[in-house]
């Protein structure tokens, strides 16, 4: 998916979702570009394309904010390596989190409304879906299958070496 504005043009936005996946999380990864000219990948032959810096908010499991970033190591060699800035939130906050669905109860037991999608929000997602639904319709598109707990579909593979980016899931390969 791309969104349509001068600042996101040519960046995609790539999702990846199934049932019985070999993981289960929620997390949503950023991965910066490289610079071009980049005084590392040319001198030195670090394979940066496989080691982009990325910024990785994780939704469950084990909740937490992370910055991957590819950095010089001290001293006069010209060698990179990759460190992980961490905001784990059980590690910082060692009481006990609440479910998510815990919260969201607990929430609409209260009358509280902020966690709660919104009638014009509900309206805008389904302008974003409605298209893409009408699509696999008109041009009849089947679901690719994939076995249970498999890594997904090998499509999603193909798509994201298209756009020159790894999803998460497979830096346990």
């Amino acid at each position: 998916m791309f969104i349509n504005n001068a600042r996101w043009d040519g960046v995609p936005f790539l999702m990846k979702a199934g049932k019985a996946l070999h993981t289960r999380g929620a997390e949503i990864r950023v991965q910066f570009r490289h610079v071009p000219g980049n005084l590392y990948k040319k001198n030195f032959a670090t394979d940066l394309d496989k080691a982009t810096n990325e910024l990785v908010i994780r939704v469950q499991p084990d909740e937490g904010i992370y910055l991957r970033i590819n950095n010089k190591v001290p001293g006069l060699g010209m060698r990179l390596d990759r460190s992980d800035l961490n905001l784990l939130y059980r590690s910082r906050y060692p009481r006990e989190i609440p479910d998510a669905y815990e919260r969201l109860l607990l929430d609409a037991i209260e009358g509280e409304r902020r966690l709660f999608i919104r009638s014009d929000e509900l309206d805008a997602a389904w302008d974003l879906f409605t298209p893409a639904l009408k699509e696999l319709e008109q041009k009849k598109i089947v679901p690719e299958l994939y076995p249970y707990g498999s890594r997904g579909p090998v499509g999603a593979h193909y798509l994201a070496s298209k756009y020159n980016v790894r999803w998460g899931d497979l830096e346990d390969a």
